[in-house]
């Protein structure tokens, strides 16, 4: 009879050491598991270093207010735009283009725009929202 006890005993211990060793080897999958979807979006982004500058704002609201000015051939102040944020990924731009008119008079629009950036590319004009838009 002591040696069933014995027996039973030994089969007890081999199913709670195989069950220890499923689970310490669940725990490692879903670490590894872990660690890849975390470091999974680094490597798609390794230029990426935040928010975008205020230049690669300035050019894509620069693209996004192109078709709304009145006239044709807008030449863009690089140098002379002013730069603000109201959040984290809110931008506000003011500045002027000199755009040529029907009649071939040149004239001086300014505008203030307020662009919210989504993610992604920070160059391309799908990762933006246009918030608000003043021409002057």
């Amino acid at each position: 009879m002591s040696n069933d006890y014995h027996q039973l005993k030994k089969d007890k211990g081999k199913t709670a050491r195989l069950g220890v060793w499923v689970i310490l080897i669940l725990i490692i999958l879903f670490g590894l598991i872990l660690i890849r979807f975390a470091t999974s979006g680094s490597n798609s982004k390794s230029n990426n270093t935040g928010l975008p500058s205020k230049q690669a704002a300035y050019e894509v609201a620069k693209g996004i207010i192109k078709p709304s000015l009145k006239g044709s051939d807008a030449k863009f102040s690089d140098d002379g735009f002013e730069f603000g944020k109201r959040s984290d990924s809110v931008y506000v731009i003011r500045s002027y283009a000199d755009v040529t008119n029907a009649d071939g008079s040149q004239s001086r629009q300014y505008f203030k725009i307020r662009i919210k950036y989504n993610g992604g590319l920070a160059t391309k004009a799908n990762n933006w929202e246009l918030q608000g838009l003043n021409l002057e």
